[in-house]
């Protein structure tokens, strides 16, 4: 059964939220486990409390299923542009590629760290010119 509901609870520890089903009078399912693109690269992003949800459950105890992930509504549009792949964050900052612009755009609102070496091939440019 595929169901739309709002996440009540999140769990980033194990990837997992709990949703409340308006349309079954609002039932609240066991933790469900988000699911989460695979390869070499794991993300931990789970959908928020409040946060509109599809969901497939397994059966109709609403105890085994999985969270599919959350998605743009006519309430709010995604970020950034056709060209643009990555993500933003709910204080402003961003990470993204943009095809178009054949760049790596980061804002960092509260600063950056790095972590490790940095080796820069070709100019560093500041705001005020070439350093």
């Amino acid at each position: 059964m595929i169901l739309i509901g709002q996440v009540s609870t999140a769990d980033p520890s194990s990837c997992s939220v709990r949703v409340t089903f308006p349309e079954r009078d609002n039932l609240v399912s066991a933790p469900l486990p988000v699911i989460m693109p695979g390869g070499w690269g794991h993300g931990n992003t789970v959908p928020q409390p409040g946060e509109t949800v599809l969901c497939v459950i397994l059966e109709n105890s609403y105890s085994a299923g999985f969270c599919l992930g959350t998605y743009y509504g006519s309430k709010e549009t995604a970020p950034g542009n056709r060209n643009q792949h990555g993500v933003w964050f709910e204080d402003g900052s961003f990470v993204y590629y943009d095809r178009s612009a054949r760049q790596l755009v980061i804002k960092a609102s509260g600063g950056m760290k790095i972590e490790g070496d940095l080796t820069v091939t070709g100019n560093v440019v500041s705001s005020g010119g070439v350093m």
